[in-house]
């Protein structure tokens, strides 16, 4: 999957030289990419894009992990940051807003205990933080730059930064089907469905559109390069069917971890 980063407001041309603290809000960006990519936010492109702005001193990733969806995500992040600040809160009826409250607290802090950094770059889209974004800038003389996914950043936060880029999924059909399909392998593992080759791209079709024709050929791609294997078993019936099984291992560390 690759991405691409569309500035909305163009940074500076002495970016790159400034030491520079990224805070992620990582619902925010992990559940973005689901709704609107229908994929997994690809953390070594972002990693990337980071450093090609700014002296990248620290990377802090902020979110409630006791979501399960969210808590599996720990060992993706840690390829990129070991910084990792869990807001969960069982008390709390609205948790994502305490996220914004953590992670404008610790951006609080930074500009106090850290007066060295000259740049706060912000993965949110989140209005919440054009205050902030507005006090860095006016009274600090920072430079603030914001990622946002595409349709989701607040107007009121693009004013307030120093410059913006949205992130979108640039088409590369084959690994977007890819991972939907992969996400239908890990829906079905959790209801113990059994995968048949039709009923895992019907139920993938439906659930994501798209070709089912695409659906079809990056399947077999999957089966051929050993990501999937398949085996003959027999229903009540005594009917054969031949049942498709992923291999976990190789997904991952191929198709997930990278």
């Amino acid at each position: 999957m690759n991405l691409e980063f569309r500035a909305i407001k163009k940074p500076p041309d002495n970016v790159g030289q400034l030491n520079s603290v990224v805070f992620i809000d990582y619902e925010y960006l992990y559940l973005s990419f689901l709704k609107i990519f229908k994929v997994q936010p690809n953390l070594n492109s972002i990693l990337n894009e980071v450093k090609a702005n700014g002296r990248i001193q620290k990377i802090k990733v902020f979110g409630d992990f006791t979501k399960n969806e969210i808590n599996q995500e720990r060992s993706r992040i840690r390829t990129i940051t070991s910084d990792i600040i869990d807001c969960g809160n069982e008390a709390l009826e609205n948790k994502k807003d305490f996220t914004d409250f953590i992670m404008l607290d610790h951006i609080y802090q930074e500009t106090i205990q850290n007066t060295s950094i000259g740049q706060f770059i912000f993965f949110t889209g989140d209005g919440h933080f054009s205050s902030v974004s507005t006090f860095l800038r006016t009274f600090m003389d920072k430079t603030v730059g914001v990622y946002g996914i595409t349709k989701t950043l607040s107007r009121q936060l693009n004013e307030c930064s120093t410059w913006t880029k949205y992130i979108e999924v640039v088409d590369d059909a084959d690994e977007i089907y890819q991972q939907r399909l992969i996400r239908n392998f890990k829906f079905a593992q959790e209801k113990s469905i059994i995968l048949t080759f039709r009923n895992t791209v019907e139920h993938t079709h439906n659930n994501y559109g798209g070709d089912i024709n695409k659906y079809e050929y990056v399947l077999r791609k999957m089966i051929d390069d050993g990501y999937v294997s398949s085996e003959i078993c027999t229903a009540f019936s005594d009917r054969e069917f031949r049942m498709i099984i992923p291999q976990w291992h190789k997904i991952q560390e191929d198709l997930i971890n990278r």
